[in-house]
């Protein structure tokens, strides 16, 4: 099982990207174990705007 993925939490209102128990737009944390989704929609309406952009430039190869 990943480590990493998108998941959407009980608390709010979109889908974020987590690495290592945080989000990648660095507004929220993981505790415990959640299962994150199988595939990945960078477009969809769903899905945080700050977590999807961080995720398409890492994906781009520019950001480490």
């Amino acid at each position: 099982m990943s480590d990493e993925g998108w998941t959407w939490l009980q608390n709010s209102p979109k889908w974020h990207y987590f690495r290592d128990g945080r989000s990648l737009c660095s507004k929220w944390g993981l505790w415990g174990n959640l299962k994150f989704a199988e595939t990945e929609n960078l477009d969809s309406p769903d899905n945080c705007k700050a977590c999807a952009t961080k995720r398409r430039k890492e994906l781009a190869g520019l950001l480490p």
